[in-house]
């Protein structure tokens, strides 16, 4: 380079200047392209027509702060609830393509398939394996947390990733079950509360006050 730099005439200082800065605008492409085949979003739905009207954001937390995604970088958590069809999803799907997008990676499951690989790879005996590659991760979303009941064998898993990611990996949930339900859902009050204090901790609730966007754009709408 510093050859180049001593020898190029401007023109020539220019083409290579230019074949570098494709170059890296290429490999960065090529990477947010792999982040986000590794996360495993179920679709590529960004904020592009999103509609914000009705979603509750908590005192001194804007929409532009969670945009910001400084919630990544503090290890924070941010808990999307709701009815089913509000979009909680949608957010959560384009909050972690806007991670990708910044270089981070990111992983999306759903709590009940998240919940079957956790118990196969106890199994296995292959669960810190498991952790550990979760462990990588800058930002975990964890969608449709508590739509199925979970045992106290499922719910253990649950617990260790929550306590690893605890001021050290953001977390992202998607819910419509109230605080005051976790107890019944994971069918242990001592390890809800747990899972539960330490999301809280460092965590927001945002809240979504609004009709099913399914429901509201159903063929059927005009029968229900």
């Amino acid at each position: 380079m510093r050859y180049v730099a001593e020898t190029a005439t401007d023109g020539q200082f220019a083409f290579f200047e230019d074949a570098l800065a494709r170059e890296y605008a290429l490999r960065h492409q090529s990477r947010i392209a792999r982040l986000r085949r590794q996360a495993n979003f179920p679709s590529q739905k960004g904020f592009d027509g999103f509609e914000w009207s009705g979603i509750v954001f908590p005192r001194g937390f804007t929409r532009d702060d969670m945009l910001s995604l400084a919630l990544v970088d503090a290890h924070e958590d941010l808990v999307l609830f709701g009815g089913s069809g509000n979009g909680k999803t949608h957010t959560a799907i384009a909050l972690g393509l806007l991670a990708c997008g910044e270089g981070r990676k990111v992983a999306f499951w759903s709590t009940a398939e998240l919940v079957s690989e956790l118990r196969s790879a106890n199994r296995e005996g292959t669960t810190q394996d498991a952790l550990r590659r979760l462990g990588r991760c800058d930002l975990i979303i964890l969608d449709e947390w508590g739509y199925l009941p979970t045992d106290p064998d499922g719910a253990r898993p649950l617990f260790r990733v929550v306590s690893m990611c605890y001021e050290r990996i953001a977390l992202v949930l998607t819910t419509n079950i109230e605080f005051s339900r976790w107890g019944e859902i994971f069918a242990d009050d001592d390890m809800a509360k747990a899972m539960m204090d330490r999301i809280v901790h460092h965590g927001r609730l945002v809240t979504y006050d609004r009709e099913s966007y399914r429901v509201k754009h159903a063929l059927m709408r005009g029968e229900l």
